[in-house]
């Protein structure tokens, strides 16, 4: 029995990873089936690409285990930053962070004030919500929209979008593509409830719990649809979209927690977590402060010179996960 459940795990974020790339794919395939505006056709390929975490913090509340909930999303954070560090490694020579906007800063700013607002939360006792929603929810929801609302109008890059013939879809009916895209879509709510029980019975099975079970083992499998999506945009030479998508998805699941909160009826949903989240924020925070100072600096470097920041984001992965297993 003990075994099933890894095997579960394992099996459940390899198909998670795979679903996720497919549904992002048959989301783009939408865009070029369908007449739907570009803002539409982009928050539903954000919400699809962020289908696995908010499959796996939500099942983690209808199994009872809000801790995970919570653990899953922040851990998710850590390890999009560890996944950019890392791509950054790999594309030292061409310095991608040299070739960043205003746009990543502004979501580095925005990441770091919404997770300093989730540690207050975590160590503060603050009064009732409304109704049972806390208002660190509250607060979260209002700071993300407003955020985005501020970072779309001082942005210096409008987005142009090309427009392409239906060449990669055009094998493919509009009927096809939505069905696809749906299908995909349940089939990563399906994966993504088995990757969150059987990383709940795990955590009870090797006594690690589910604060450190959520922020590592679900954090990381149910981010690898990000850092694939954020590789390829690499691969194309578009630097600052990947920067800045990889950063503006982090942001998007610190907003998640409120919607967490919202389905969580056992009231305040952050009263529930474990302290160890508060090493995960913390690590969060210093490795984005490292990401801003990378865009800052406005002189090439060598190649070993330019990496370091990345090199020591590596190192504070690393250093969180050791501290958050001492405190488990």
């Amino acid at each position: 029995m003990n075994i099933l459940m890894f095997v579960l795990f394992i099996v459940s974020a390899v198909a998670s990873y795979y679903i996720a790339v497919q549904l992002a794919s048959y989301g783009d395939g939408v865009k070029e089936k369908t007449r739907a505006s570009t803002a539409f056709v982009g928050i539903l390929i954000g919400v699809a690409i962020s289908l696995p975490e908010l499959t796996a913090s939500g099942t983690a509340i209808i199994i009872d285990s809000p801790d995970l909930a919570i653990g899953n999303l922040l851990g998710s954070n850590l390890f999009n930053i560890l996944a950019l560090a890392l791509l950054d490694i790999h594309y030292r020579r061409q310095q991608i962070m040299e070739h960043t906007n205003v746009e990543s800063k502004l979501y580095s700013y925005l990441l770091i004030l919404m997770t300093m607002v989730v540690m207050l939360s975590l160590t503060l006792t603050l009064p009732e919500g409304i109704y049972h929603i806390g208002y660190t929810s509250v607060v979260l929801v209002l700071l993300y929209f407003g955020g985005i609302k501020w970072i779309n109008s001082r942005s210096e890059e409008k987005i142009k979008r090309r427009s392409r013939e239906n060449l990669r879809f055009e094998d493919h009916s509009k009927n096809q593509v939505l069905q696809r895209f749906i299908i995909f879509g349940l089939l990563i709510m399906v994966a993504g409830s088995i990757l969150t029980i059987s990383a709940d019975q795990i955590a009870q099975i090797t006594g690690l719990g589910t604060s450190f079970i959520g922020s590592i083992l679900v954090g990381a499998s149910t981010s690898l649809p990000d850092a694939v999506s954020v590789a390829t945009v690499l691969k194309l030479g578009n630097y600052n979209m990947a920067v800045s998508s990889m950063l503006g998805s982090s942001a998007f699941n610190i907003m998640l927690l409120s919607f967490t909160d919202g389905i969580y009826f056992g009231n305040n949903l952050f009263e529930h977590a474990g302290s160890m989240h508060i090493v995960t924020g913390a690590g969060t925070i210093i490795a984005v402060l490292l990401v801003l100072y990378s865009i800052a600096r406005n002189k090439k470097r060598s190649a070993f010179v330019y990496v370091l920041p990345s090199l020591l984001i590596v190192g504070v992965y690393v250093t969180s996960t050791v501290l958050m297993f001492l405190i488990r």
